[in-house]
């Protein structure tokens, strides 16, 4: 059996970025927050919708991996503006 201890586990791979480079930002009208959050909030693990300020500027903080799948998902609704 393996040992639990820290000794156990691998080391984590080596991370250069500055974790902003997942970030996504895009422009909504404000009254469609909620709609664009929950849509978002249905594809779990994808990332995590906030808005920047109240003129509709928002960003998805998701990860390298999930950015491609969080445009897929904002290009195709028709109230979404992206910023890429």
């Amino acid at each position: 059996m393996p040992s639990r201890s820290l000794a156990g586990f691998h080391e984590p791979p080596e991370y250069s970025g500055t974790g902003e480079e997942g970030y996504l930002y895009f422009h909504i009208d404000p009254k469609h927050t909620n709609y664009v959050n929950r849509i978002l909030e249905g594809y779990e693990y994808v990332g995590v919708m906030t808005s920047v300020d109240k003129t509709g500027r928002c960003m998805v903080r998701c990860t390298p991996d999930t950015r491609s799948l969080a445009i897929e998902i904002l290009s195709s609704l028709p109230e979404v503006t992206l910023e890429i």
